[in-house]
């Protein structure tokens, strides 16, 4: 979607060309310039949706932010020099640099540059007839745009930070309470046992049969069954061959 905000409306606004150029041959070479930029969008498209990290995303948003200025800058310098009206748009691109593609802070003002560089080399180089106060102006609206996008993306990486850390502390506290959870379904240290009837002194003081104490603190359960021993000390009768008289 972010994609498309920044890429589309330039190609949606070649209408216009056919109003702001004459020569035939500009035109066609503007229109293909847009028909371009649309395939560079739809490979953006395609590369955001294929990337496997953060790291690779970032690139790929990078670098179609770099796209979006040069495809601003040959579209400005196709149109006739008295033509300003590309130069309303660095304010929109100026913005969505920082709001629209969150590709770090850095990489970030590497395109902005680029734009301020695309759109003095404009004003100073190809606007030959615009007037001074109207350059100040765009001068201004550009500089007010992207100090406004800044103190959004920062405000974005603070957030993300932050929330970077609740989730790595969240995990860590998940992780903390699985370790607690097996050492207390684990039988450690010395266990008092009567050496006579087998019972268990718990914690609290009192005595338990072996088999509810494992139970009530692991996952072990019990079955009952009688060894030959105990079979032949019980029950005799059922233990040997039976006896003649």
């Amino acid at each position: 979607m972010a994609t498309s905000l920044m890429f589309l409306p330039g190609v949606l606004w070649a209408y216009v060309d056919a109003n702001a150029v004459d020569d035939g041959v500009t035109l066609n070479v503007l229109y293909a310039v847009r028909a371009t930029q649309l395939v560079l969008w739809a490979a953006g498209v395609w590369l955001i949706r294929r990337a496997q990290s953060r790291a690779d995303l970032r690139r790929v948003l990078f670098l179609l932010a770099l796209g979006i200025v040069a495809f601003f800058a040959t579209n400005a310098w196709l149109r006739p020099a008295d033509n300003w009206m590309p130069l309303r748009t660095v304010v929109l691109i100026s913005i969505g640099t920082f709001v629209v593609y969150p590709y770090g802070f850095r990489y970030q003002l590497i395109a902005w540059g680029a734009l301020l560089v695309a759109a003095a080399s404009l004003m100073w180089g190809h606007y030959v007839s615009m007037p001074g106060y109207d350059r100040v102006a765009a001068t201004l609206n550009i500089l007010i745009a992207g100090a406004l996008g800044m103190a959004v993306a920062r405000n974005r990486a603070a957030l993300e930070r932050d929330l970077d850390a609740a989730l790595e502390s969240e995990r860590a506290a998940i992780e903390a309470g699985k370790q607690v959870t097996a050492e207390l379904a684990t039988l450690q240290g010395i266990i008092p046992i009567c050496m006579y009837c087998r019972e268990v002194r718990t914690e609290a003081g009192a005595w338990e049969q072996l088999d509810h104490y494992v139970r009530q603190r692991t996952a072990a359960d019990f079955s009952h069954g009688i060894c030959p021993k105990c079979l032949k000390q019980q029950f005799p009768q059922y233990s040997g061959p039976s006896r003649t008289p």
